[in-house]
């Protein structure tokens, strides 16, 4: 079963690349072809490596980054690519050196003018999580995950204001940690959107949710969900949507959870926005198989200071319990950053990171200060 999550993960890493080709051979002609070259080194302090609560370890971790952008868009079109390699070197520990990869394709086009359709394919190798969404509920230590999610949309305007979408999805995970095992999921549903006018927008959505270990039971979730989006003004807006989910979790139990979100953004101006978003839902977790019962919440700011200087800051908190193996984990995040524009061409950022996980098992417990320098580029 392992050796077929493998080929399934080298057959979509190929696919991955089919459309690359033909983007880079077909769009290499075209007058609008933009190609970037991108770099970033980030030197940082991390006062605990592993994500561990005890016997910590402090290092200083500096990232070389370097990667490739290409973009082609047009009136009926928007094609990218994006790849980024990361050589990761540990001052003290020099065992924990890595290479990670990024790969994202984007692939849009407009099939008429009521129909249009999207690919997108986001791969991922890499020994630490990006943000405290994929923190939350993670499987504690410095271990390589291999992340790869595929999704193809369809959607087609039935007149101007009712419109439907077909989509289709699926994620592989691999770990080098020997006590994870690799899981796949697929996804699949549609959602149909009413305009009623410029203030409120409503949708009704279905999807038909199925996680499978290598090894072991799997986990299906029918999930609908109905919803509107209401602009109390032409920058402040509201997203609610709610639903049940009907689950029949790895033991085989039929059950139905609630599963709702809430947003409120507010696009103050160009230089200022806001915004804060709720989530409680029951999921199929990627690390154990076991469902994940949680709640979540987070701020998000931005300033633009001024011309060169802008800054950001995200605060997270999360509750979350594995029902079967009774274990409860609240995860709390700050992460800030400053960035000055040097040239149109470079920047420099300085941020600070505080992870907070407390958990009922002491293994899944820990804290973490990460303070960091970024120089980026991009030509």
């Amino acid at each position: 079963m392992r050796k077929l999550f493998k080929n399934i993960l080298s057959v979509k890493l190929l696919m991955a690349s089919v459309p690359g080709l033909f983007l880079c051979t077909s769009a290499a002609f075209a007058n609008n072809l933009n190609l970037n070259v991108t770099g970033q080194v980030t030197t940082a302090y991390d006062d605990n490596i592993t994500d561990v609560e005890k016997d910590r370890l402090e290092d200083f971790v500096t990232n070389l980054e370097t990667g490739l952008e290409l973009e082609q868009k047009g009136e009926t079109h928007d094609y990218s690519i994006k790849g980024d390699l990361i050589e990761q070197i540990f001052a003290a520990h020099g065992n924990f050196n890595n290479l990670a990869e990024d790969f994202n394709v984007s692939l849009k086009q407009a099939l008429s003018e009521h129909d249009r359709v999207a690919v997108v394919d986001i791969f991922k190798n890499s020994t630490s999580p990006s943000n405290f969404q994929d923190t939350f509920g993670r499987s504690n230590g410095l271990y390589s995950t291999v992340n790869n999610q595929v999704g193809v949309s369809y959607t087609h305007d039935l007149n101007e204001q009712l419109s439907s979408e077909l989509h289709f999805g699926n994620v592989i995970n691999n770990y080098s940690q020997n006590n994870l095992v690799s899981s796949a999921l697929y996804q699949g549903g549609g959602t149909i959107t009413y305009t009623h006018d410029s203030a409120n927008i409503f949708n009704l959505g279905y999807d038909y949710i199925r996680r499978l270990f290598a090894s072991g039971p799997g986990a299906t979730i029918n999930s609908i969900l109905t919803g509107f989006r209401h602009y109390f003004t032409s920058q402040i807006y509201t997203d609610i949507d709610a639903g049940p989910d009907f689950i029949n979790t790895y033991t085989d139990k039929n059950i139905i959870e609630p599963h709702y979100k809430a947003s409120v953004t507010d696009q103050i101006d160009q230089n200022n926005s806001v915004g804060l978003t709720f989530e409680k839902e029951v999921t199929s977790d990627p690390y154990d198989q076991d469902l994940f019962n949680s709640w979540r919440t987070s701020l998000n700011l931005f300033r633009q200071f001024s011309v060169r200087l802008s800054g950001n800051m995200n605060v997270f908190y999360g509750q979350g319990r594995y029902d079967h193996l009774n274990l409860n984990e609240d995860l709390t995040g700050i992460q800030t950053q400053v960035n000055y524009a040097l040239t149109q061409k470079t920047q420099l950022s300085v941020g600070y990171t505080y992870t907070n996980s407390a958990s009922n098992s002491i293994g899944n417990a820990f804290r973490k200060n990460y303070f960091y320098v970024i120089f980026s580029f991009k030509f």
